[in-house]
């Protein structure tokens, strides 16, 4: 469930990067089910007909995944840990641009 201060995109960008992060750590059916949800942007409706279920089984399927997705990032952090490190080469390249153009 989307948290009442957390954009749906920005939310759905988090639920991207963990797919990146810990998507072989899910069954093949929910890694795919989300794939196309999050990036290829299918509808519940859509990927029900791909699987041959109803929508909201394909709803459920995918809330299942994300689920178990934020729970491996609750337990290993890597997700934050690259979050952290992202920030950290942009401050590094943000200051070589910063010497370049002094120099």
């Amino acid at each position: 469930m989307t948290a009442p201060h957390v954009h749906p995109e920005s939310e759905r960008i988090h639920h991207q990067r963990l797919l990146d992060v810990y998507g072989a750590l899910l069954t093949e059916h929910q890694r795919e089910a989300c794939r196309l949800h999050l990036d290829e942007d299918w509808s519940y409706g859509e990927i029900a007909e791909r699987f041959r279920c109803t929508r909201s089984a394909a709803h459920d399927l995918v809330r299942r995944a994300t689920a178990q997705l934020a729970r491996f990032e609750e337990r290993l952090g890597h997700e934050a840990e690259l979050r952290r490190r992202d920030a950290v080469e942009a401050e590094l390249r943000l200051q070589l641009r910063v010497t370049v153009v002094a120099g």
